[in-house]
């Protein structure tokens, strides 16, 4: 099947790239329909494809040696993943298993470093937009290491509110996500208690309520100003 150029031009290492350059990448992707539940690749496998997410919802995970798992990331409708690309022959880093049905799109490795080898412009391009990203990169983590725990906190729920957040009439949005405090703790580097003491500043400021299934974030520009 045939995406339209719009969809992978939404993604920066292809935003530069003609529409006939475009093409040759949709003729080595194909697509896969996962069920709720499905694992997508196992931390540690031979990395031997890039995903594209059409639709759904997919956690990120690593296993700690004695068995716990944390959170690393969640990734949703229009994203890319891992984000190590096809630039490297490291193993998945991680595990990834679907939340609910998903719609991907699969870009082998292998085909795409034969489509760069025949196609040196289309190398060049990706190339220069993979320097870009890399410097993007180092600024945001410069800003991360001057940023407080609770402003930490408070980028990563705008983060989630920015990606997955469903708005209503009243202007509320709803960020549905089974994750626990502790898997956010995780994501953002800092404790469980950290967490809890800035969700509970905010839900005092009327800004956010919040359980173990969903975050309602009730005032978005007071909780930009946060930080």
């Amino acid at each position: 099947m045939t995406y339209s150029m719009g969809f992978f031009r939404q993604f920066p290492i292809f935003q530069d790239l003609a529409d006939e350059e475009l093409q040759e990448v949709n003729d080595i992707a194909n697509q896969r329909e996962m069920k709720k539940g499905n694992v997508v690749f196992h931390q540690g496998e031979v990395r031997d494809a890039v995903f594209f997410v059409i639709s759904g919802l997919i956690k990120v995970y690593k296993v700690s040696e004695n068995g716990q798992e944390q959170v690393i990331n969640f990734i949703h409708s229009n994203d890319m993943f891992p984000h190590v690309g096809f630039f490297d022959d490291s193993p998945y880093p991680a595990t990834a298993v679907t939340l609910t049905d998903t719609h991907l799109l699969a870009i082998p490795i292998e085909a795409f470093e034969n489509l760069l080898i025949q196609k040196p412009k289309i190398s060049i391009k990706v190339m220069r937009v993979m320097g870009k990203k890399i410097l993007d990169l180092q600024s945001r983590v410069q800003q991360i290491s001057t940023q407080t725990v609770f402003e930490r906190t408070v980028s990563m729920l705008i983060q989630l509110t920015n990606e997955l957040g469903e708005s209503d009439t009243n202007g509320e949005i709803t960020v549905n996500l089974p994750i626990t405090n502790t898997d956010l703790a995780n994501m953002v580097g800092v404790t469980r208690e950290s967490v809890n003491r800035t969700f509970n500043q905010l839900k005092k400021s009327n800004i956010i309520t919040y359980n173990r299934n969903y975050v309602i974030v009730h005032d978005y520009e007071a909780l930009l100003d946060r930080i």
